[in-house]
């Protein structure tokens, strides 16, 4: 199937939910996963989790976003960064009790420790870390000293990246008008051959494959993501009419 206008894309999922909810599966995956690894997210499996979480918003109450997606307001490319920003923002709140001391700052002292928790992760000045652990501020500084001597390049650079899309959340679907996102370019890798085979398949089919055999999700995830169920026979019969598909293309 031609990937659709954001029009085109926007009246079908108004008239077939369903059908419009996989003809957008599959044409903005790519996308969608491009943006939570420009966000910072760069681990596959949190950027699969970050993924289905987006998923999950958009297709509340039969996908009442992204219908009332308004085009006045700019392109379902340049709303869905914004999207993808507040999700991975939100996503990284979520995980802060479940977050673990870097082992090198395991081996300071538990005061150390803990001046590294409310540096990096409460975001608290060495003037409130004193005030809060009854301390004064050469102290504090000393601490914090010891405890950057031990982090490495790539410990900061989490901890700058989590301190940037920590900040206070904004609704998925509350972008401002005022705020102008440009398109981001499509990816580079992208195979013409094989997106070509994929737009010939139905779009749930093609979704399926990108989901599985492309991003990694499991089955349950993809069922998550996308409501359909997904079966062995299934994806087997999916995967001969891709290869005939790719033959006839490069015949």
């Amino acid at each position: 199937m031609a990937a659709l206008s954001d029009d085109a894309l926007r009246a079908l999922i108004r008239s077939d939910p369903d059908a419009g909810w996989r003809a957008f599966i599959d044409q903005y995956t790519p996308l969608l996963i491009g943006l939570i690894r420009r966000a910072g997210v760069t681990d596959r499996d949190e950027t699969m989790e970050v993924y289905v979480l987006i998923c999950e918003r958009l297709s509340e109450r039969r996908y009442e976003r992204l219908k009332a997606q308004d085009g006045a307001r700019g392109s379902i490319g340049g709303w869905l960064a914004v999207v993808a920003r507040h999700a991975v923002v939100d996503w990284i709140r979520s995980r802060k009790g479940r977050r673990r001391i870097f082992q090198s700052v395991q081996k300071l002292s538990e005061s150390d420790q803990r001046v590294f928790e409310l540096y990096y992760w409460d975001e608290r000045t060495p003037g409130e870390i004193a005030e809060m652990q009854r301390s004064d501020l050469p102290s504090v500084l000393d601490a914090l000293d010891r405890v950057q001597a031990v982090l490495s390049d790539r410990h900061r650079a989490e901890l700058l990246s989590l301190a940037f899309r920590s900040k206070a959340p904004v609704p998925i679907d509350e972008t401002d008008a005022a705020e102008t996102v440009a398109d981001p370019a499509p990816d580079p890798e992208s195979n013409a051959r094989f997106e070509s085979a994929l737009r010939a398949l139905p779009a749930e089919d093609a979704a399926i494959v990108r989901l599985k055999y492309i991003e990694g999700l499991t089955n349950s995830d993809i069922e998550r993501a996308i409501g359909v169920t997904v079966t062995t026979a299934r994806t087997g019969s999916i995967l001969d009419r891709l290869r005939l598909l790719l033959a006839r293309g490069a015949a």
